[in-house]
């Protein structure tokens, strides 16, 4: 397949930005408890565990230490002085080297960022209207987005499938109506895509990025109209199955690999993100319109807790700990009010930490400590 390259940057070069620092508030007792239960104090930014958060509205990405929340730094994605143009999506590759963000709007952008001092280090205009979640490969070497246009009534939208190491597209396969999540499994030889204005996903081949087959969300689907409204995927670790967050239906619906049915749980309103431990024991849902979390055993496809957030508005994005014990949930907020980020002790639903930060807050995502700081 021939390549086409639109690599784009001030000078025709990868550009190379050095991110601001700022201090983070103080943590309250409880964080501080929490930060010495996983190991005591770190030496630097470096060594400590960090989320990296999505700030839609102000065009930030905010790095906090896990173990408490406090700020670390501010990254920002701003290119348009005058615009929000909505970081959406963040992922960190598997072996903690770079992180990757999404800009949603205007200039529908993919940034590339070394872990080390979160230094900019590429960034790659997509030749598409919007840019939703970014995931890798479990290898590193690629990235999917898809194009989650809205605005396109019925029309059929993309999903690019990048080099990283270099930032070319490799391919710009046409998928399907607003996909929303591109989900590779972990063999890295297949991605779910959840198409949410046509209630069906779709499985690609990782490789060639061809379509393998398209499965409907659920059964019995409304003509004309969504009924489920699929919107992000979880695979099990040994990649036999995926589960899928229905927006529309308030469930999270099991697949098997080849996508067929394999059972539903009822959950909170209008679930976003779903994520699974390492070790496939849980799945963490975030409850938007539900404003709460659902905790779920897959392998009896079950809500064993429920856990409200209050105060928190529209609860989105979800990261777990490499142990799954501890489920790390944005919140958005609104126009006239913050966002932000909830520590939660899985097992028993316990708040560890709660910190307010940016506004329109979607994406999260873990990057594990290099000393003692790991939790």
């Amino acid at each position: 397949m021939r390549r086409r390259r639109w690599q784009t940057t001030d000078a025709g070069r990868v550009h190379v930005r050095t991110a601001s620092r700022r201090a983070g508030p103080r943590s309250w007792v409880g964080a501080a408890l929490f930060a010495a239960a996983c190991g005591g104090a770190a030496d630097g930014p470096e060594d400590r565990p960090r989320l990296y958060v999505t700030s839609g509205f102000t065009d930030r990405i905010h790095v906090l230490d896990a173990r408490d929340g406090t700020t670390l730094r501010t990254v920002s994605l701003d290119r348009r002085r005058t615009e929000t143009d909505e970081p959406h999506g963040v992922t960190v590759s598997a072996d903690g080297r770079h992180w990757y963000a999404t800009l949603a709007h205007g200039h529908p952008t993919l940034w590339k960022f070394e872990t080390d001092g979160d230094r900019l280090v590429g960034r790659l205009q997509l030749d598409m209207p919007g840019a939703a979640r970014v995931e890798l490969t479990p290898d590193g070497r690629r990235a999917f987005i898809p194009d989650y246009w809205r605005g396109g009534p019925g029309e059929e939208s993309r999903v690019a499938v990048v080099d990283v190491h270099d930032l070319t597209v490799a391919a710009l396969p046409v998928v399907c109506p607003a996909p929303h999540h591109a989900a590779v499994d972990p063999a890295g030889t297949r991605v779910a895509v959840t198409c949410s204005l046509s209630d069906e996903i779709v499985l690609m081949d990782a490789a060639s990025a061809e379509t393998l087959a398209r499965v409907p969300a659920g059964p019995d689907p409304a003509a004309g109209t969504t009924r489920y409204t699929p919107m992000n995927v979880a695979w099990s670790p040994d990649g036999a199955r995926f589960f899928v967050t229905m927006a529309g239906s308030a469930e999270v619906r099991a697949f098997s690999r080849a996508g067929q049915p394999e059972g539903a749980v009822a959950v909170g309103a209008m679930p976003a993100q779903i994520a699974g431990s390492p070790d496939g024991r849980v799945l963490v849902v975030a409850n938007r319109r539900g404003g709460s979390v659902s905790v779920l055993d897959p392998a009896t496809l079950a809500e064993v807790r429920r856990i409200e957030l209050a105060g928190a508005a529209f609860p989105h994005g979800v990261a777990l700990d490499p142990a799954g014990e501890v489920a790390y949930v944005t919140w958005e907020g609104a126009v006239d009010e913050p966002g932000g980020v909830a520590a939660l002790r899985i097992g028993t639903g316990e708040l560890l930490w709660r910190r307010e930060v940016g506004v329109f807050t979607l994406g999260i995502a873990y990057l594990p400590g290099r000393g003692r700081g790991r939790t």
